[in-house]
């Protein structure tokens, strides 16, 4: 069987679906990925065919910046998530269904896997009467009750699909999730046709290793800091960070970002560590706790190694919603500011590093997230959508 993942040439979205889309190669699928061109060695580089599709982009930067009409977009609605929404549906959108459209055709997948902000798959697979999946990240992102709807319904329009009020074909007909139902936000309930499983997080290519200068930090705990691949232009933020940490009997590692300079953050202390980029996959089973941006593939990779978590909430859309959450369920401690202070940041890792309940709680999800079904079940699921063609409920919802 062929599937097709569509993408936001991005590498947090990228690396969201690669354990799936490793599994289905594992069972003798055909896999592709249809993103930017110009992210295309990142996917040939992970083992995976790559479709030129949508917007050239190469990963570097925060992709709505780039577009063309990202200010007549922005001046649409009030900033924030909503915002970028639109910036998805209605920048990227368009772009990536044009490429696809075609591509449905001569490749013929009998099933397209999008990420949650990659619409261009939805009208694609809905144009070309493929059955379309989506992979969730910390909660379901619906356009449905916002503005954002009313996007994607004129969308659809465009392609001349047929009028579909409620938007009841988006996420129709499978929905894979990799978080626990204890996860779950309350208010916010994915939709039925979602099925969990587990996906160990993915971040690295095989040559990728830990660096020289770890095994010479003191014997003392290490703390793990980053704010992603995407939103990390912080540099106040970082120095906040650095500074929490001059004095104290802790390790710092922090990663920066590719597209950052770890000489324009001096470090103040032989116990801080900087660098552009160290796979979370081999650094984290060193670390006591994590500091990150509230980014979906960090918390998936902390709650995989048990970690107790100190969240400071950056400029994605999902940052601040998956940030209330692990507070909420008692994961760790929210840090707010722009940028937040040296003190804070302090007082929060001593709070989730003293207090044993955080550990007790991360390393409780742990074990229900490695207590799912595997994702060779996430696999049949797939290969049932492809030869049914039919929504995939879960009555265990």
């Amino acid at each position: 069987m062929r599937f097709l993942f569509t993408v936001q040439p991005m590498f947090g979205h990228f690396h969201a679906m690669v354990p799936l889309a490793q599994a289905l190669q594992e069972h003798r699928h055909e896999v592709a990925f249809a993103t930017g061109k110009s992210f295309g060695p990142v996917v040939q580089h992970a083992g995976f065919r790559h479709f030129p599709c949508g917007f050239d982009f190469d990963g570097s930067r925060e992709i709505l910046q780039e577009l063309p009409e990202w200010e007549t977009i922005a001046r649409k609605v009030p900033s924030g998530p909503i915002q970028q929404l639109y910036g998805f549906i209605e920048g990227l959108g368009p772009r990536m269904a044009d490429d696809l459209l075609e591509l449905v055709t001569t490749w013929q997948p009998e099933v397209i896997v999008r990420d949650p902000v990659e619409f261009g798959g939805y009208i694609a697979a809905e144009y070309g009467g493929v059955p379309h999946a989506t992979v969730m990240w910390a909660f379901y992102i619906t356009p449905k009750p916002i503005e954002g709807g009313k996007a994607v319904l004129e969308l659809r329009q465009r392609y001349g699909l047929p009028a579909d009020p409620n938007l009841d074909s988006l996420d129709g007909y499978l929905v894979l999730d990799f978080l626990p139902a204890s996860w779950t936000f309350p208010h916010w309930p994915p939709p039925p046709v979602t099925h969990r499983f587990c996906a160990p997080p993915f971040d690295r290519s095989s040559e990728a290793g830990l660096p020289e200068w770890h095994h010479s930090l003191p014997l003392q705990p290490t703390i793990y800091a980053t704010l992603g691949t995407t939103f990390n232009q912080a540099p106040a933020t970082f120095q906040a960070v650095t500074g929490a940490f001059s004095g104290e009997k802790l390790n710092l590692i922090m990663t920066i970002g590719h597209a950052n300079d770890p000489s324009g953050f001096q470090p103040s202390a032989p116990n801080i560590k900087i660098a552009r980029y160290i796979p979370q996959t081999l650094l984290l089973p060193h670390c006591a706790a994590i500091i990150f941006h509230g980014g979906y593939n960090s918390l998936l990779s902390a709650l995989w190694h048990g970690l107790p978590m100190v969240i400071i909430p950056q400029g994605a859309g999902d940052n601040f919603p998956t940030a209330y959450r692990c507070a909420d369920v008692g994961l760790g401690v929210v840090v707010e500011g722009t940028p937040p202070t040296a003190e804070a940041i302090r007082s929060a890792v001593k709070t989730v590093l003293e207090q044993p309940d955080y550990r007790l709680r991360a390393q409780q999800f742990q074990q229900e997230i490695k207590a799912l079904p595997p994702l060779s079940e996430a696999v049949k699921r797939l290969e049932v959508l492809a030869r049914t063609r039919a929504p995939q409920f879960n009555n265990d919802n």
